[in-house]
């Protein structure tokens, strides 16, 4: 299991926000986009904006801001993704396409739609065999059939908050990768201070569409 390198914020305090200047926020997203091109993962695309990396799940996509991670972080928590994503292939392909893996250095995010209980209890299970030893968030939903009500509408309000995150200079450079589904934003990544919290989550509610957000943030030492 990785070394942790960060606390968890208390649950009272689990928004986010940090602040450098916008410019420097483009350049290492810029760098961490040509990292991943390089790599070659399928599930890696561009959304046709330089400033966000678009992550393909099974059902929507996932957006990332600012990456701090180094390479080597990167590369274990795509290889830790791809492990989860095959577990769950093996033992169901319907399953495989109704549940989103996101990885934020050794921390697991599910989320999706799936029918019942035990679909829900199925992927959860197999994602924390397959990540043994880390901490595994399970946002799945149940709803009878199973189904997003629209992806599409999800990956372009999940475009549109990446985008009022960046547009707000004080808080363009966070370390948060978010995905929204069924109008709820899903948000995992890493911080340095809490003084940007309600200015964050209010960009995050204000977003159209956006009805609800899931945090799962720890402070950087």
């Amino acid at each position: 299991m990785a070394t942790a390198r960060s606390r968890t914020i208390p649950e009272e305090q689990r928004w986010f926000g940090r602040g450098r200047p916008g410019l420097e926020a483009l350049g290492r997203v810029l760098a961490g986009a040509w990292w991943a091109a390089l790599t070659t993962v399928p599930a890696l695309l561009s959304a046709g904006c330089p400033q966000m990396l678009i992550v393909k799940g099974a059902t929507t996509a996932a957006g990332m801001i600012a990456d701090d991670r180094s390479l080597s972080q990167q590369t274990a928590d795509i290889e830790l993704k791809a492990g989860i994503e095959q577990a769950l292939a093996s033992e169901s392909t319907a399953l495989a396409a109704s549940v989103n893996v996101d990885t934020f250095l050794g921390r697991v995010m599910l989320t999706g739609v799936v029918p019942d209980d035990d679909s829900r209890w199925r992927a959860a299970r197999i994602a924390r065999q397959s990540a043994s030893g880390y901490e595994v968030f399970d946002d799945i939903e149940v709803r009878p059939g199973g189904s997003l009500t629209d992806t599409l509408e999800d990956d372009a309000t999940n475009k549109a908050l990446g985008l009022n995150l960046l547009a707000n200079e004080g808080i363009a450079s966070q370390s948060l990768l978010h995905r929204v589904v069924n109008g709820t934003a899903f948000i995992m990544g890493e911080v340095r201070d809490l003084g940007l919290i309600e200015s964050i989550r209010s960009v995050a509610l204000q977003t159209p569409d956006v009805l609800r957000v899931v945090p799962h943030i720890t402070l950087e030492q």
